[in-house]
């Protein structure tokens, strides 16, 4: 069976996820070396995982250079994703990047044109996409079975600390981390909600940093126009007292959904539910339980998060296609959420062209 052969780049907590889902997918992956800049994180990493690593100012340099490294995964600060994305394709590699794909869109379009130039693979990490949650009522919409789309929404209301802020040295801050709740946290529910809803038009938001010391936002919230015609709402705050949940809503002329924690906790259509009485119009059955039960029972290997995100990566570069969250897909939510800021400064509304 073909196979590709990764490194990650950074050995970081998002760079363990990574390895540990290349290590789970069999005989379609192959873990062969890590990097990172700093090279007793390296050596630690070579110990967890028993890879070669190379760690300091020319680490990733040195682990292109070898031939046995067929891609390399990105799990480093988001403001270096578009240089070692287009030094990786330069040097023969596929590239698989963390969310944000970029920090601003001059960024992701120069990783765009690096792999038209190289014929690299560039793809992005959007583990909520394929949730069996999202894979259903994607399915849906893409039926018609939503109806037209009218609104659309995405929470995220989350904590971290100071301390979360302080430890990195690049979270929080503008030329690393290129924002906030919003680029940071929030990314991966207001792809979702994009993805579902069919994209957005426009923006009108607001942003403040209220309770932490940082560059950055630590709330934002927008109002949206959605490409359907529709509108939506968009909230990303690390704020809260505690981690409570992240939501993405859509509600259709002939159907609606909530997925929450990357679980479908309802979903109704009109052609599939009990229809409502005359006297209350709220939906009589909520569907939510048993159309996740028939879609497991239908896909019993189904896999999430970065397993599911690596395996449909490779399956793609192994196919000559493009991946299912390849770089044009990755933009989308850098652009909305780069919108939002502008909207913020300028006060008024952004249109997403």
């Amino acid at each position: 069976m073909a196979k590709l052969r990764f490194g990650i780049v950074g050995a970081g907590g998002i760079a363990h996820a990574h390895a540990r889902a290349l290590r789970g997918l069999g005989d379609m992956a192959e873990l062969v070396s890590a990097c990172d800049a700093i090279p007793a994180a390296a050596e630690k990493f070579a110990q967890e995982f028993g890879i070669a690593t190379y760690g300091g100012e020319d680490a990733l340099q040195r682990m292109l250079a070898r031939q046995d490294i067929d891609a390399v995964s990105l799990a480093t600060p988001s403001g270096l994703h578009y240089a070692q994305a287009g030094q990786a394709m330069r040097a023969g590699k596929h590239v698989l990047t963390e969310k944000p794909m970029a920090i601003t869109l001059e960024q992701a379009d120069e990783m765009i044109a690096a792999q038209a130039e190289t014929g690299k693979t560039l793809g992005c990490v959007f583990q909520q996409r394929f949730h069996p949650a999202a894979v259903i009522v994607k399915q849906a919409i893409d039926d018609g079975r939503f109806g037209r789309i009218l609104h659309a929404n995405a929470y995220l209301k989350w904590h971290r600390t100071q301390e979360y802020y302080d430890a990195g040295g690049w979270r929080g801050t503008w030329r690393m981390d290129g924002g906030g709740s919003l680029m940071n946290q929030s990314v991966h529910y207001i792809d979702l909600m994009q993805w579902l809803a069919g994209g957005v038009a426009a923006v009108k938001g607001y942003t403040g940093t209220i309770n932490h010391r940082i560059e950055t936002e630590d709330v934002g919230v927008a109002a949206v126009r959605l490409s359907s015609g529709g509108f939506g709402a968009i909230e990303g705050m690390t704020n809260n007292l505690a981690n409570t949940y992240d939501r993405v809503e859509v509600y259709g002329t002939d159907g609606m959904a909530v997925i929450e924690g990357g679980q479908l906790v309802t979903y109704f259509t009109r052609a599939e539910e009990i229809r409502p009485t005359a006297e209350n119009a709220k939906p009589s059955r909520n569907l939510a339980p048993q159309v996740v039960e028939d879609f497991r029972a239908k896909h019993p290997g189904w896999r999430t998060g970065h397993p599911a995100v690596f395996a449909a990566y490779i399956e793609a570069v192994l196919a000559g296609k493009e991946p299912p969250v390849g770089g044009r897909e990755g933009r989308k939510a850098v652009q909305i959420i780069l919108s939002i800021y502008r909207s913020a400064r300028e006060n008024r509304e952004v249109a997403i062209g």
